[in-house]
């Protein structure tokens, strides 16, 4: 028979990986029942079955069945080797009919067969070794049953024909891979609830009708500190909570929503859903928030969604310059970073401002948390309001629906950078210190005040005391946002740094250029060196742009050239700042003006041939005359 249930099982096996066949004697399971586990199937005779049922044998127990074809298979096997043949089954008769039935039966074996059956029973090993014996005295020497029927009767010289054949094995191989593919299927779907239980944001506690704990995840083990406690399935909710808002809650039946309650060193938001099955209250299921964790995910949610590039990455190692105004202004910055006091940076348009401010950020306590940069000129006097504090839904026509969470909301945490604050009308000042004093925001059209928590550096180029003095800035907004305070030095109080600028600028904009500039550097500084810098740092990387564009390749050029061409990208720059009035020309009139004189700079190179000066210019020659007739007819 074992080869027939190997065969069974090798035909069924297919895809279920790790399944283990094991042969056992049935004495080796009787003494050692807990051998046999939950996830174990078993397939074993009628006795057997009955046997390990009474020993509380676990796994799951599969008695084997005769189908008719193998008993047929059997008898026909037998009348060969006797015309009269035993048949012996446990506890019942194997044909189960009235006499009168059995003797029409038994005729009809009779008469097909040329056999005579008789039918016994038994109901213990004993038992069925005393009745083969008994059988043997009588001169019988053929027996049909079970495996331990076939056993006896060899023992002692008869024949013993076993009837479980392939339709009999292969019924229970089938019910016994029923069952595997059901476990393995639980087992999958339990491996599915747990990873999905233990993969909540949520800590998940998951009580009977009685508050015996049935499943609970890491992070509410975690959350409620029952680390101690072990293995907590079938532990009463009272037995490893302390007496609590929660525990008092858990004991109820109530559906409870964004419920806040203070536990230990916790705030914990909790909800509960009571569990209903066919109207009868069946158990609870508790989640578990921790506050400050859901603040960070929300902020983290809001960045994303609606400001994904304001984050701070600058450091004050991208700061570049060695001289003593630069190093004055780092090292002063960075004791500012270890304070969480506001700070007002002063310094003309394009010393770094923002550079200095998202440094001052990384360095500090807040560096994981959101940086929020608004330059406050930029944004309409009218959308201030709504773009720093938010709104709700229907604060105005137009509004988001859903309404939209604020600057400061964003930014909560974190720092929010305030560039020019110099241009924040009165009106909104005052909304803005109290945003500072309080640490609390309410949104346009809620009653209802948001606690914040947001360092604020500031930025200007105006002088704020002159804007206080003038009334066009409030006296305690400005000493609540300037409580330190960091000026930036001009570049051309600076430019010890113009060649470490000049070589930064360079490597990483104009790399293949980086040879040449490093050799001609020590005749390029002084040019620069010699300039104002009006615009700083802006108008300096500007009039190294130009020269790139003017050099076009770093090869087959010359010294002379490099340089002829850095003086005219630096004369550019005074031809805009003092030979155009920008306070009574239209920007139409400058972008002619340049362009009229880039004409007759381009003409004066090519000695007036308008041809070559237009191809150069990269338009058409009548374009440039029709330029040149404008200029004249202005004139």
């Amino acid at each position: 028979m074992d080869d027939y249930v190997k065969i069974e099982i090798d035909k069924r096996k297919g895809n279920i990986k790790d399944l283990v066949v094991q042969t056992l004697e049935s004495a080796y399971i009787l003494k050692n029942p807990t051998y046999i586990t939950e996830d174990d199937v078993l397939l074993c005779g009628a006795m057997l079955y009955e046997e390990f049922k009474k020993l509380n044998v676990r796994g799951n127990l599969i008695p084997l069945r005769v189908q008719t074809n193998d008993f047929y298979k059997a008898l026909v096997k037998a009348s060969k080797i006797n015309n009269e043949v035993n048949i012996i089954n446990y506890q019942k008769e194997y044909i189960q009919i009235d006499q009168e039935n059995l003797n029409r039966i038994s005729d009809d074996f009779d008469a097909i067969f040329k056999i005579k059956m008789n039918q016994y029973t038994f109901c213990t090993a004993d038992d069925a070794r005393e009745l083969v014996k008994r059988l043997k005295s009588e001169g019988q020497n053929v027996v049909i049953g079970s495996g331990l029927v076939v056993k006896f009767a060899k023992e002692i010289g008869m024949e013993g024909v076993l009837w479980y054949g392939k339709e009999s094995v292969g019924l229970s191989v089938d019910i016994a891979f029923n069952i595997l593919t059901a476990k393995l299927a639980e087992q999958s779907n339990q491996k599915r609830q747990n990873y999905i239980l233990e993969n909540f944001n949520e800590g998940v506690i998951n009580l009977n009708v009685i508050g015996r704990v049935l499943s609970i995840n890491q992070h509410a083990v975690d959350l409620l500190g029952l680390g101690d406690y072990g293995d907590l399935t079938s532990q009463h909710i009272s037995d490893i909570l302390p007496q609590s808002e929660i525990l008092d809650v858990l004991s109820t039946n109530k559906v409870v929503k964004d419920m806040v309650v203070p536990y230990k060193k916790r705030i914990l938001l909790l909800n509960t859903l009571p569990i209903n099955v066919n109207g009868t209250f069946n158990g609870i299921v508790a989640l578990f928030s921790d506050a400050e964790t859901l603040q960070q995910q929300e902020n983290k949610i809001r960045r994303k969604i609606h400001y994904k590039g304001d984050i701070a990455k600058y450091h004050f190692r991208d700061i570049i310059g060695q001289s003593e105004q630069t190093l004055k202004a780092i090292n002063k910055a960075k004791k500012f970073a270890r304070s969480d006091s506001n700070v007002l940076i002063l310094g003309e348009s394009g010393t770094g401002k923002e550079l200095f401010a998202q440094s001052i950020h990384n360095e500090s306590s807040r560096s994981s948390q959101p940086f929020i940069a608004v330059n406050c000129a930029a944004i309409p006097e009218n959308l201030l309001e709504s773009e720093f504090f938010g709104y709700n839904d229907g604060a105005f026509t137009g509004a988001k629906k859903g309404g939209n969470p604020g600057l400061f909301e964003l930014a909560h945490n974190g720092t929010v950078f305030l560039d020019e604050i110099g241009e924040i009308p009165l009106s909104m000042q005052a909304k803005l210190l109290r945003v500072l004093q309080e640490n609390v925001v309410r949104r346009l059209g809620s009653s209802t005040a948001i606690p914040i928590n947001v360092r604020v550096i500031s930025a200007t180029n105006v002088n704020l005391i002159d804007e206080v003095k003038n009334g066009k800035f409030r006296m305690d907004l400005y000493y609540r946002i300037a409580v330190l305070n960091l000026f930036l030095p001009k570049l051309s109080n600076r430019k010890g740094d113009i060649a470490l600028l000049v070589k930064a600028f360079t490597s990483k904009n104009y790399p293949a250029f980086f040879p040449l500039i490093e050799d001609l550097l020590s005749e390029i500084v002084p040019l620069l060196e010699a300039n104002e810098w009006h615009g700083n740092i802006r108008e300096f990387e500007n009039t190294l742009e130009r020269l790139f564009a003017y050099i076009e390749t770093p090869y087959n050029i010359t010294k002379k050239e490099v340089l002829n061409y850095l003086y005219e990208s630096i004369e550019e720059n005074h031809f805009l700042l003092d030979q155009v009035n920008f306070e009574n020309a239209s920007y139409q009139e400058v972008i002619k003006d340049i362009e009229i004189s880039k004409i007759k700079e381009i003409l004066e190179k090519t000695n007036g041939n308008k041809k070559e000066a237009a191809k150069i210019l990269g338009i058409s020659r009548s374009t440039l005359w029709r330029k040149l007739n404008e200029h004249v007819e202005v004139k």
